[in-house]
């Protein structure tokens, strides 16, 4: 069927539509609910298909704050009574003029994401936005447990519990470093309790080290030393050599004569 645009009709008008029965208007509102919610006043989404039909789609484009959406679901009926029938749920957002998908990882994740661009999910909306026909009193009969939730969602209520669960996060996480920090100054404390008695270690070590320093200039002083008597002994001796192997050839001269 070709497409039907609400612009120019104040959405106070579309929530008072009238008109007589089997007209479409339930029909109309069904169009609009399922769409961004999967709910209608059928008992099933088969029940939404028409007669002959294994299939529906309904595509929604819609503004949320000053932001262009469009959202498409798809069903498909049950092929027997054993199986379930399939619904597909696509969420799109305006870009540039082009639409991209947005869509969640899974039908409830993109269902979600529908209700919070919207604040508004199904039982608020039918208890304060439509009041469906023959549902007038449908507010008044619910349990007052069930009047708070619905006004504090029409209020916006949820919001500030949604900013009283950050502050309790942020809190806990300040907590958390908060303790990280004190764990860190304690150690830094005992580390420097104990800095006495590293600093005294040190100059024990310091001061074996000097000795150590010490022993070993000493000992290269004496085996300076010793090298060099260790050169004259070595000169003398070749010196004494030499002397000896004159008087030995002397004597040999000798013996000849």
């Amino acid at each position: 069927m070709p497409p039907l645009s609400f612009d120019g009709i104040h959405v106070a008008c579309l929530s008072c539509l009238c008109g007589d029965n089997v007209n479409g208007k339930s029909a109309l509102f069904d169009a609009i609910t399922w769409a961004l919610w999967g709910k209608s006043q059928t008992r099933n989404d088969d029940d939404l298909v028409h007669l002959g039909q294994s299939e529906m789609e309904i595509e929604l484009e819609f503004f949320s704050s000053e932001q262009r959406y469009r959202v498409i679901r798809k069903h498909t009926k049950k092929p027997s009574k054993t199986r379930a029938g399939q619904t597909i749920l696509e969420l799109q957002i305006a870009n540039n003029g082009a639409l991209r998908p947005i869509s969640g990882n899974s039908l409830l994740q993109t269902q979600q994401k529908i209700i919070e661009i919207l604040n508004l999910d199904y039982e608020t909306f039918k208890n304060s936005v439509f009041l469906r026909q023959g549902h007038a009193d449908e507010f008044s009969i619910k349990r007052p447990g069930e009047h708070k939730e619905i006004l504090a969602n029409i209020l916006g209520l949820s919001h500030y519990d949604e900013l009283e669960r950050r502050a309790k996060d942020i809190a806990n996480d300040r907590k958390i470093e908060a303790g990280m920090l004190e764990n860190a100054i304690n150690e830094i404390e005992l580390q420097l309790a104990t800095k006495p008695k590293h600093e005294d270690e040190i100059r024990k070590i310091q001061n074996e080290i000097n000795q150590l320093e010490a022993g070993r200039k000493s000992a290269n002083v004496c085996l300076t030393h010793t090298s060099n008597e260790s050169y004259h002994t070595c000169l003398f001796a070749s010196k004494n050599r030499r002397q000896i192997r004159k008087a030995k050839e002397i004597l040999c001269e000798h013996k000849a004569i």
